[in-house]
């Protein structure tokens, strides 16, 4: 299971706080605001200049989302989320729970839990995100001749990480804040090797990250679930802190930005744009990681894996009508050595695909997402909540 179980979790239950924790003033909308945005959308009168009665406070709204899963790493099963919308002090912004548990037929499992919040009218945000996964972790090298090969074995790894942030908004749609990640993986290598493969190094197998850095983000979205325009921009940079318990001496830098123009009453474009960097000493499992979480989809995550990894990708979103609506996307994307190889040693990485949009809640800004995706390597299926990005 180890990585493709821990990002299955991880968008079960952060695919909606995804938006929800990358924080936007207009995220916690009324029940009233959305039905009004839901008016507009479908041309309809603005329900709110119907009445000059005061706001209500939003009824929480609780998803329970099944998904099957079957692929050879972690076998065939079942992964079930719980996610929790609701705003106990009326704040800007919802807060979000969750948590989502998964097993398979290999008896892999993994249970995880999440948190996002903010206080003072959004002055302060907070998330937090818990994961346990027991199971193989498939391994097919460093690099993108590795990645290429598609030479794998299975890890038999158990993986404990906790994740938490917080932030202060600084000026208008700006936030400044620290990021805390801690992981610990305990991985047992196979008995014989496939031919055209080897190990991770041994210090690896059985070792710890403890990293804390700033986390930066500027946010002019109107929504941070299902958002028509605006822009957000984010950066951070993790430090390894050995007395924190960082088995290692290195550091990671991720910047993405998004962009969300609207196209006409119901379609939006979304662009996306990221890299990310590491330096230093990096075990197999902090590298650079292409096709995890929004970028880009279409590759198994943990096939291709370097010390850089880059890409850019668009989609374009149209609501066919209060419920459903449709995506297509496309991206190109790719891996290196180095930020400086990215031309002459690395490689390049397309993606696109189409998928379908539910809308579970009317007073709700917040879609289920089924997407196909085609990589280099074949095809890939996504099942969320809320966008990809």
């Amino acid at each position: 299971m180890g990585r493709h179980l821990h990002v299955c979790i991880a968008a079960l239950l952060a695919a909606a706080p995804h938006a929800a924790a990358q924080e936007v003033p207009d995220a916690g909308k009324t029940a009233q605001d959305a039905a009004a945005a839901e008016a507009k959308l479908m041309g309809k009168p603005d329900a709110k200049q119907e009445t000059d009665a005061p706001k209500k406070k939003k009824k929480r709204d609780l998803l329970i989302v099944p998904v099957p899963i079957s692929n050879p790493s972690s076998g065939t099963g079942l992964a079930v989320g719980g996610v929790a919308f609701y705003n106990p002090y009326n704040e800007p912004q919802q807060w979000v729970s969750g948590a989502g548990v998964l097993y398979t037929d290999r008896s892999t499992k993994g249970i995880g839990l999440f948190h996002s919040m903010s206080l003072g009218q959004d002055k302060y945000r907070f998330r937090v995100i818990a994961v346990y996964t027991d199971g193989p972790l498939k391994y097919y090298g460093t690099g993108a001749a590795a990645g290429d090969a598609g030479n794998d074995f299975d890890l038999k790894n158990k993986n404990i990480s906790v994740q938490a942030q917080a932030q202060i908004r600084a000026f208008p749609h700006g936030f400044v804040g620290l990021r805390y990640k801690y992981s610990h993986y305990d991985a047992q290598p196979p008995d014989t090797l496939p031919p055209g493969t080897s190990l991770p190094p041994d210090d690896q197998l059985n070792s710890s990250l403890s990293m804390l850095g700033p986390f930066v983000s500027y946010d002019t979205r109107d929504s941070a679930t299902l958002p028509r325009h605006g822009m957000f921009l984010s950066g951070s940079w993790m430090l390894g802190i050995k007395p924190l318990g960082n088995s290692y001496q290195h550091s990671k830098v991720q910047v993405a930005s998004n962009f969300y123009l609207p196209t006409g009453d119901r379609t939006t474009l979304a662009l996306r744009g990221s890299l990310c960097g590491v330096i230093g000493t990096v075990p197999f499992y902090d590298l650079c990681n292409y096709g995890q979480g929004a970028d880009l989809r279409g590759y198994e995550a943990g096939r291709y894996r370097d010390r850089v990894n880059w890409a850019v990708q668009g989609e374009l979103r149209h609501q066919f009508n209060k419920r459903i609506g449709g995506v297509v996307f496309a991206g190109v994307g790719g891996i290196a050595p180095s930020l400086l190889g990215i031309v002459d040693d690395g490689n390049v990485l397309p993606s696109m695909g189409l998928g379908v949009r539910y809308k579970p809640f009317r007073g709700n800004d917040v879609n289920l997402r089924a997407d196909i995706a085609v990589g280099l390597n074949g095809p890939a299926f996504y099942f969320g909540i809320s966008e990809a990005f």
